[in-house]
């Protein structure tokens, strides 16, 4: 007795029988239903194609078309504070530079507890670790020793979550591995290398801004870090090709 044409599930796993099979499977398939070879070549091409069963993985148009997590890119970043210790200090400004990029300038006089406490440097260290974070490798001149260090103890001072897993690139030690200078500092490299001026460090600028805030003081802290960033881009560029690794930071 010929069965019922089956639907739902029963159709779809029938389906998939039937375009999996050869035709010895097609006939014993037909048999078990109680059919013939044509009726269920009728039954085949009748129902469609069958439904796609569901998969984990991302086609390459789901791929292209998904938001990242981060940018896949890399990012100068560099810190201007008040001391080279994080609980004897405040941030004063930070710039992030994406490659070819204008730099992304955060500066402490921005926020309104620059004038009701300077002390507090939550805000700016907010912004600058919310920035940082949308990147996947950051480049910086002693940086794995000094600006990395620095943020993350501000951060975890101000109950910021941790920085995500980043690489991170630092230029000092490229130099310190490769080239016998007088001096790894970066005015040294960039001058030596010829790509770019570097003006020296005023101490009394860093004092006015931190004690007395100072705007003059703060706009030549906040260009002297920008010009950092900007000579620190191309020092990396002729840095790469004695790159051996990409540590995580």
């Amino acid at each position: 007795m010929q069965k019922k044409r089956p639907d739902g599930e029963e159709m779809r796993q029938w389906q998939v029988a039937w375009d999996e099979g050869d035709h010895a499977d097609k006939v014993a398939l037909c048999k078990k239903y109680g059919i013939g070879y044509e009726t269920g070549r009728h039954w085949r091409s009748d129902s469609g194609p069958a439904p796609k069963e569901p998969s984990n993985r991302m086609s390459l148009a789901e791929l292209l078309g998904s938001r990242p997590a981060v940018n896949l890119d890399f990012v100068c970043f560099d810190i201007e504070t008040s001391n080279l210790r994080a609980d004897f200090s405040i941030m004063l400004s930070a710039c992030i530079k994406p490659y070819g990029q204008k730099p992304i300038v955060f500066r402490a006089d921005d926020y309104p507890s620059w004038t009701e406490d300077r002390s507090d440097d939550c805000q700016i260290t907010k912004a600058i670790a919310v920035e940082l974070r949308q990147h996947a490798i950051v480049i910086g001149h002693y940086s794995q020793k000094f600006d990395i260090p620095f943020i993350r103890a501000k951060m975890l001072k101000h109950g910021l979550d941790p920085l995500p897993p980043m690489f991170g690139i630092d230029t000092w030690r490229i130099a310190k591995n490769n080239f016998a200078v007088s001096s790894r500092r970066l005015k040294n490299l960039a001058n030596y290398f010829d790509v770019g001026d570097k003006e020296g460090v005023d101490g009394d600028l860093w004092l006015k801004a931190a004690f007395n805030g100072d705007k003059k003081a703060m706009d030549a802290i906040v260009e002297h870090n920008i010009i950092d960033v900007e000579v620190l881009e191309k020092l990396a560029c002729i840095s790469f090709p004695f790159l051996k690794s990409m540590p995580k930071l």
